[in-house]
């Protein structure tokens, strides 16, 4: 068994412990999700200050012409500034296992 795999060698699933936020940023994603109550303030948080700049007008925009709408990208914009970054691409990716098929493809038919 080794200790550090990420997927499952037979299926190329990932594997239940598979950590899904990287080690290696410089910024916490719960503060930037915090300071998003601010439209854009977590992208600055994060030193993304054409992202802060862009996110809030298009946050205060859409809130102008509706305000569920306005609430959605509200949402869209504090887990952008929380998550972009900070999720491993690993976890999302799919990988092809010894056996050609990815880990989300059926099983391939065997004919009679």
């Amino acid at each position: 068994m080794v200790s550090d795999a990420i997927y499952c060698k037979d299926c190329g699933a990932p594997l239940a412990g598979t950590e899904w936020l990287s080690r290696n940023i410089t910024w916490r994603p719960m503060v930037a999700l915090a300071l998003s109550v601010i439209p854009g303030l977590g992208h600055i948080y994060k030193h993304q200050q054409r992202a802060a700049v862009a996110w809030f007008i298009a946050v205060a925009a859409t809130y102008s012409m509706a305000a569920a709408l306005g609430f959605m990208l509200h949402a869209i914009c504090a887990m952008n500034a929380a998550l972009s970054g900070a999720v491993r691409e690993e976890a999302f990716t799919r990988r092809r296992n010894p056996r050609g098929r990815t880990a989300m493809s059926p099983p391939a038919r065997t004919r009679p």
